[in-house]
């Protein structure tokens, strides 16, 4: 049984249609591959931030991504997870990619969540202590670029390999399983950019790129601002905030307030992370302006498929982020084993003799037009599913 799958592969930030295939029954009994990955070359795992811009990796080679199966794993490892929180639905489906690669390996994973992006000290003492109690390697979705380089530094120093996910981090790390959230952001704005050349009438933008300081919204602010370059279109505001519906909310209350005078708003879309975009739109019905003002998320989650389906919301991308928490277990495996790359690539080997390897999923870039062929098994959660925070 096959199913149609829409992806958009990235190349020099500039997103084109493609169908692949996926075995939907493979999926119903655990298995997900193989996954369409893109590989970087040379690998952002040096912890440069121009890596992602690098001249090298804006044409990314797409390869099958093929995990171990449960039977070429050697051994029971102790992997801990630490994510910023699990407050949305983003999270808790790369909490569901984590929980159902570990129990297919056969890992104990011990999961833990600092409770926000501003409980940096305490993800850093969870850490410790997740260590502390005999895990072998860290998966790490950093709260900040900077702030949780120190410990990284320390922990590998110490011999704890590290696996970055999702979010980034301005060091050196063993491997990446993550989507260039730079991308991300240019697609999104791109998106909007491409309906409006140069000449065919101004548009305005209000921008919501995530938590001030995080690695990734930060990318995604740089990929965003450059989209819109040459355009029509134009950035008017910027507003950063922890990702919870209230703080966005507030945020786009107050931009849709200082852009009104009378009966006129002057802003045609507001676009940025997910929570801003249920904001918005709670924000545009109440002020009867959901019709002249559209909403564009530059991630996916379940009120986002929710919502592009019903044509509440204009285009949201995903980096499908189920694949990537289920890549960083396979890797994690791999590093503790010795194991080389999945990709069949080029991997490339840190002074440790550990093989480092970083790839993203293709994204895909979800419309109310192909909303009907998009394959949710590597984005959303199963529905009612809830975080479990460790595997025996």
């Amino acid at each position: 049984m096959w199913k149609l799958t829409l992806g958009v592969a990235v190349a020099a930030g500039m997103a084109t249609a493609s169908f692949v295939a996926t075995d939907v029954q493979a999926q119903d009994d655990g298995v997900w591959w193989p996954a369409k990955v893109e590989i970087y070359n040379p690998s952002c795992t040096d912890g440069d931030p121009a890596c992602w811009t690098d001249p090298a990796n804006q044409n990314l080679d797409v390869v099958d991504y093929v995990p171990l199966m449960p039977d070429e794993v050697d051994a029971k490892h102790h992997i801990c997870v630490s994510f910023p929180h699990l407050v949305d639905s983003y999270w808790v489906g790369a909490a569901y990619g984590i929980i159902e690669e570990g129990t297919r390996l056969g890992q104990k994973i011990s999961l833990i969540e600092a409770g926000g992006y501003d409980k940096l000290e305490k993800q850093l003492s969870q850490v410790e202590d997740c260590i502390a109690n005999g895990a072998e390697i860290l998966v790490l979705s950093a709260i900040s670029a900077e702030g949780n380089i120190k410990q990284v530094n320390e922990l590998r120093a110490r011999g704890i390999p590290i696996v970055d996910l999702i979010n980034g981090i301005n060091t050196e790390v063993d491997a990446k399983s993550l989507e260039s959230y730079y991308s991300m952001g240019r697609i999104a704005c791109k998106w909007i950019a491409d309906q409006h050349p140069a000449g065919s009438g101004a548009v305005k933008l209000a921008w919501f790129p995530g938590p001030p300081g995080a690695s990734w919204s930060v990318a995604g602010n740089q990929g965003c601002h450059d989209a819109v370059v040459g355009s029509d279109a134009e950035i008017i505001s910027t507003k950063w905030a922890q990702t919870s519906k209230e703080a966005q909310l507030s945020l786009v209350e107050n931009v849709i307030q200082a852009q009104t005078s009378g009966d006129d708003v002057d802003l045609d879309y507001i676009v940025g992370v997910a929570p801003a975009v249920e904001g918005g739109m709670a924000a545009l019905r109440d002020l009867g302006l959901q019709d002249e003002i559209k909403l564009v998320s530059y991630y996916y989650t379940p009120g986002m498929h929710q919502f592009v389906g019903r044509g509440s919301v204009a285009m949201a991308p995903t980096d499908q982020m189920i694949i990537q928490a289920r890549i960083s277990i396979d890797q994690a495996v791999r590093i503790l084993e010795g194991k080389p790359s999945a990709t069949g690539g080029r991997p490339e080997f840190n002074d440790t003799g550990r093989m480092i390897e970083h790839v993203q999923p293709v994204a895909a870039m979800v419309t109310p037009e192909n909303h009907g062929d998009f394959d949710t098994s590597t984005t959303l959660a199963p529905k009612g599913w809830s975080p479990v925070f460790s595997t025996d």
